[in-house]
């Protein structure tokens, strides 16, 4: 595995890391975490030191999950992420309540890196900075020594993501960056990098898109006889900048395949990454990611699920039987559900990418 220094932390981490986002969830619900504990286990006998969570992940289980699993893992020999959120807390004082609950759910003295979590536009950034605001109440549990670094984890886009960097109030960041859209984020990680700041990248098989169109991404192969995911992530780490590729790990399958992304890395420059990016269209930087995020519908409609069939759409370049086909094969869905949607605006206020959902509801509606 290869280690990487997290920016000006003096703390060094595994290239790959270990999102806690997709737990098996029939596992999960029924109380049962011993799979996605012989996951953490494994990955970290294969080498991974940073592994990463929320509050909400997995239906409020993934933290219990990851503190059942640390009760056995000698706490010198890995590092911790978690966030908190302007839906989790209103000011400084329930941020310090939320920080806590993580701490005695894992069963931890200490998060390594606490993100201020889904900074989503300027006015989200704005209201974390407020005085006695989130950041203020991280910022006093840090001193007492509740957390090491503080960290922030955006989809903004990277002229915006350079006035944040820029104000060089955190220490590293996690951001939305695969061969989808590396084309277009790149200049929120420069920024990021300039600013001397440890970066991780979420989703970086693209929400599972890449794997599932391998002939689409094969330009990012580098060895003919790896899989397409492998060189996927292959392809992030190849980038100088990046510190960790976060992948949600989801069986013990996937923690093999990937830790195998995590060495051999051969650097990739500049000619390569403009030759990458003529591949790549403005289309696919609008591709769902999968986050699931909008998925609080009043009337019930699984916009998740279209709008990973609308991904089909985009990617056979207009294709509307390969629509129905991925709703019909994948998801035992048609068309006609998009049709209830009342244009009520909520999924695309929550919506990390801004995507023009309801838009994409009627034309699948139409199909």
């Amino acid at each position: 595995m290869d280690y990487r220094a997290y920016g000006k932390t003096g703390k060094k981490v595994s290239a790959i890391g270990f999102g806690g986002l997709r737990f098996p969830k029939e596992d999960y619900q029924s109380g049962n975490y011993a799979y996605s504990v012989r996951m953490i286990h494994r990955a970290h006998e294969l080498g991974v030191n940073y592994f990463d969570t929320a509050p909400d992940y997995c239906d409020e289980h993934s933290e219990d999950i990851y503190g059942q699993a640390f009760q056995t893992m000698d706490r010198s020999t890995f590092y911790v992420s978690t966030k908190c959120g302007l839906w989790n807390a209103k000011d400084g004082d329930q941020a310090r309540k939320i920080l806590e609950r993580s701490l005695t759910k894992m069963g931890l003295e200490k998060i390594d890196f606490f993100h201020i979590w889904a900074i989503k536009t300027m006015e989200d950034y704005a209201a974390y900075m407020k005085k006695g605001g989130i950041y203020d109440g991280i910022q006093k549990a840090k001193e007492e020594g509740l957390v090491d670094h503080i960290c922030f984890s955006t989809h903004l886009n990277g002229d915006d993501i350079a006035k944040v960097a820029a104000e060089g109030v955190f220490e590293g960041v996690t951001l939305g960056y695969n061969a989808v859209n590396f084309a277009y984020r790149r200049k929120g990680v420069e920024a990021c990098a300039k600013a001397g700041m440890g970066i991780v990248t979420m989703n970086p098989l693209g929400g599972g898109i890449i794997p599932q169109h391998p002939a689409r991404f094969s330009f990012i192969r580098r060895n003919e006889e790896e899989p397409i995911a492998v060189s996927a992530l292959k392809f992030i780490l190849a980038q100088p900048e990046i510190t960790v590729a976060l992948v949600g790990m989801r069986s013990l399958e996937n923690v093999e395949e990937s830790v195998l992304a995590g060495e051999n890395i051969v650097p990739a420059g500049p000619e390569l990454l403009r030759a990458m990016s003529r591949h790549l269209t403005q289309e696919l930087d609008a591709l769902c990611t999968g986050c699931s995020y909008c998925d609080e519908c009043p009337v019930d409609i699984r916009i998740p699920k279209l709008m990973d069939a609308y991904n089909e759409f985009v990617l056979t370049g207009g294709d509307t039987q390969a629509v129905k086909e991925r709703l019909k094969v994948q998801w035992s869905m048609d068309t006609s559900t998009a049709a209830r949607c009342v244009a009520c605006g909520k999924c695309e206020t929550l919506c990390t990418q801004k995507l023009p959902i309801i838009d994409r509801l009627k034309q699948i509606a139409m199909m």
